[in-house]
């Protein structure tokens, strides 16, 4: 073992070994930090939750949370939604379990606002609402003031159809 492993392995150790004193010093018997640990598995909200060990823990949270081992068995109401419960009998189905995004528009019609250049020397066009988009080739036809339709093609890629007729390969810059 080398010395930088040696002093590598020195400077990993003492925050863990810190942090494990500090755990234990902060727990006055096990019986209590196993009942403190059990009232913040019983917390409905992760965030909730996670505040809870932070606090066991000895680490700063953003919001003060008592763990409910100290209150009188209450608990406080999920500040989110719970998640969806899938029906039992649904276990395994992947439509049920991922249910489908929402269908993204095939196409896209704008009108041209400016034409110019990237710095690649490809060019590029800026549609209404401020897309800008580049073109794979020159197209002589295009003008400010043209609309021009963009199709998803496949793989993720873009074509648009230009009013000369021409179709070109795009992609969006911002």
């Amino acid at each position: 073992m080398s010395k930088v492993s040696a002093v590598r392995g020195l400077f990993c150790a003492v925050p863990v070994a810190s942090l494990a004193i500090a755990a234990l010093a902060s727990a006055e018997s096990p019986l209590d930090m196993a009942a403190a640990l059990k009232g913040c598995a019983t917390i409905r909200g992760p965030t909730e939750r996670l505040a809870c060990y932070d606090q066991l823990a000895g680490r700063a949270a953003p919001s003060p949370i008592t763990p409910p081992a100290a209150s009188v068995g209450t608990a406080a109401p999920p500040a989110q939604p719970s998640p969806v419960v899938v029906p039992k009998e649904s276990f395994g189905l992947y439509a049920a379990e991922h249910p489908a995004a929402p269908k993204a528009d095939s196409s896209h019609t704008a009108k041209i606002v400016e034409l110019g250049m990237s710095s690649s020397g490809r060019p590029t066009v800026t549609l209404e609402g401020g897309e800008l988009w580049e073109l794979d080739a020159a197209d002589p036809v295009l003008a400010e003031g043209n609309s021009v339709v963009i199709k998803r093609a496949a793989l993720g890629s873009f074509l648009t159809t230009t009013p000369s007729g021409r179709m070109h390969r795009v992609h969006r810059l911002h």
